[in-house]
């Protein structure tokens, strides 16, 4: 073994050393300083714990801090544990936490130039996104509408991604439109906050393209699947 494997697996003993003998009510692992390989090495164990703890270091990174991370598949990890996750449901508040938990840590990423950068140049990441629309958790949803809604303002090629990603969402959930799980989300929430991201969703899906005729194609789209209608009753 190099020395440099030998210092990198002596960290991550120290590491879990140090997880290991905190209290069992740690909102958090410490990883103010932790360098990404360990971070790398925590998401192995999917926890609350170490998601928030990951979410604040992902928070205070630097830009390549946060490449080394995304070079290491640390977005890789994040989305296949939320994809399994979804696909458990959440008939547990613990899976419910841990959806929750996990998506934060994918938004982190995004927050950051590098990350939104990085995902927009891979399409796969922003489909397997879309699949954690498949659950109950409606934080969670909540939360991937957001992100997509990002994306389509963020650029034209976030725009197209975030419809590429509805489309294949509509393709494996065997529904007819790729506005369908949208428009089925509003049409059943009386969450006020939900509806509001739903809605921005809506608008920035709208207004992510700078043609007049595509706006009106992507609104006629929505409008098909009764919009108007539902909007009038959200009144």
């Amino acid at each position: 073994m190099s020395s440099k494997k030998e210092n990198a697996h002596k960290k991550w003993s120290v590491l879990k050393e140090k997880l290991g003998s905190q209290d069992s009510d740690q909102t958090e692992a410490n990883l103010e300083n932790a360098e990404p390989e360990l971070c790398i090495r925590l998401l192995q164990i999917p926890s609350v714990v170490n998601y928030s703890g990951l979410k604040k270091r992902l928070e205070s990174s630097d830009d390549s801090w946060m490449v080394q991370f995304l070079e290491l598949c640390g977005l890789d990890l994040l989305l296949e544990a939320l994809d399994r996750l979804s696909g458990r449901g959440v008939s547990r508040i613990s899976d419910a936490l841990l959806q929750l938990t996990c998506i934060n840590c994918v938004r982190a990423v995004m927050n950051s130039q590098k990350g939104i950068e990085y995902i927009v140049s891979n399409e796969g990441y922003v489909r397997k996104l879309s699949q954690a629309l498949d659950t109950s958790n409606i934080m969670v949803k909540k939360q991937v509408f957001e992100l997509l809604a990002a994306l389509c303002i963020y650029s034209f090629d976030g725009h197209v991604l975030a419809l590429d990603a509805l489309d294949h969402y509509k393709t494996v959930k065997n529904q007819q439109y790729r506005f369908s799980v949208i428009m089925n989300e509003l049409s059943v929430t009386d969450n006020v906050p939900y509806m509001i991201t739903l809605l921005s969703a809506i608008n920035a899906v709208i207004l992510g393209t700078e043609e007049l005729r595509g706006r009106m194609q992507l609104r006629n789209e929505f409008i098909g699947l009764q919009f108007l209608d539902i909007l009038s009753k959200l009144r």
